[in-house]
């Protein structure tokens, strides 16, 4: 991917809805298919791209708006968006909150509510719903969007910074990243159990940094190398053995090595071990892109990039029918033809609805049906019979059309 491209990027969408679809596997409970996704072979997963790329369009969308149009405007379009991305959270909690409503009505067991985590809600909804409004009460399974939000908002601080110096916006990055890390930096996401947002926003504002930075033009990737790539390979076979090995280490022999790797590669505040692997797998992608640029080609990538192009609501429906997905897998059983039905019905309910939303977005009530034009009717000047017309009467003029047209 090569940065500040004016046109729209394929590979940026096509990556983004891979993204997507990873989302929904690995948010549907009981999903066998998520066994196969890279969360289980590695130690970065879906987010970490997702994120990056978040950064990436952002430094192409709205940064170009702070160069193009001035401050104020760019900071009324970011503002603009964090309001959408505001109300799909919530729109998104509330929806979620009538299917398990729903499913529990129609179904004796499990309790959906529990199994949620959100009976805080229903057992105090007036105060949870102003910490919901206010964002001080983020539920499990909902803080990928707040997350969002708080990166979006902090995009006219990054853009005054570094007209300045772009390092002084990777090294206040950094400073917010080591403090996450080392001391626990971290926003509320319940205060009546003092439960902190499952993504940590100063930690993983290195990520979204990383991206802005990268589409911003601050820096490239170092071009390919025998040695880096070596490098980045056996990284990326270690992370996947210790990924594997992690959920093994039970027992007195092995607890001490599961305490001190665990915070390394935990997602809440993207440990450094889990930070580095994502890295290593954004340089292998983007230096096979370089070698191989026809490899994504518009045409094959298109049912990826179309979902992608409309990644908001495509997530908000994905998010949805993983909560639905789940309820089928437990009433109907973990064989083959319920995962078939889920997984495959799911994505193309996915699919589907970005075309939805791309004809939407096209507004074809303004163009009309595409009928033959009708000749215009032509027409001929009478003036009076008398001598030449003063100027002010030019303009009392009358056109007859012809008759028999």
């Amino acid at each position: 991917m090569t940065a500040q491209t004016p046109a729209r990027d394929v590979r940026i969408d096509f990556f983004r809805g891979l993204a997507l679809i990873i989302i929904f596997i690995n948010h549907t409970p009981g999903n066998i298919v998520g066994m196969f996704t890279p969360r289980i072979y590695g130690l970065s997963d879906a987010a970490e791209i997702f994120i990056f790329l978040a950064g990436l369009s952002s430094a192409m969308a709205f940064g170009r708006s702070f160069d193009r149009a001035g401050f104020p405007a760019g900071l009324g379009r970011v503002t603009q968006r964090v309001w959408q991305l505001y109300r799909a959270h919530i729109g998104l909690f509330i929806a979620v909150c009538g299917i398990i409503l729903a499913a529990n009505r129609l179904f004796a067991e499990p309790d959906y509510i529990s199994r949620l985590g959100i009976g805080r809600f229903f057992q105090d909804p007036g105060g949870s719903l102003l910490d919901l409004l206010s964002l001080h009460y983020v539920p499990n399974y909902f803080d990928i969007l707040p997350l969002y939000m708080v990166l979006l908002a902090a995009i006219p601080v990054m853009v005054l910074l570094s007209r300045i110096s772009p390092a002084l916006v990777v090294s206040i990055s950094a400073f917010l990243y080591v403090g996450a890390v080392a001391d626990g930096w971290n926003l509320v996401a319940d205060g009546t159990t003092g439960r902190g947002w499952f993504f940590n926003p100063f930690a993983w504002q290195v990520v979204f940094v990383a991206g802005y930075g990268y589409g911003a033009g601050w820096f490239e990737v170092p071009r390919a190398t025998r040695g880096r790539i070596t490098a980045a390979l056996i990284y990326m076979v270690f992370c996947a053995v210790l990924a594997l090995s992690l959920v093994r280490l039970d027992g007195d022999l092995f607890a001490g090595m599961r305490d001190i790797l665990e915070p390394l590669a935990r997602k809440t505040d993207l440990g450094p071990l889990r930070l580095l692997h994502f890295f290593a797998l954004a340089y292998l992608v983007v230096s096979l892109l370089r070698a191989a640029p026809g490899l994504i080609a518009p045409r094959r990538a298109e049912p990826l990039a179309l979902m992608g192009r409309h990644s908001l609501s495509v997530f908000l429906l994905g998010m949805a029918l993983s909560f639905v997905g789940g309820i089928i897998l437990d009433q109907a059983g973990l064989g083959l033809l319920p995962h078939l039905v889920v997984n495959g019905g799911g994505i193309a309910l996915l699919w589907l609805w970005a075309r939805g939303a791309a004809w939407f977005n096209g507004q074809p009530w303004k163009r009309g049906r595409d009928l033959p034009a009708r000749p215009a009717p032509a027409v001929r000047l009478r003036p009076a019979r008398s001598a030449p017309m003063p100027a002010p009467a030019l303009a009392r003029l009358r056109l007859a059309p012809r008759r028999g047209l």
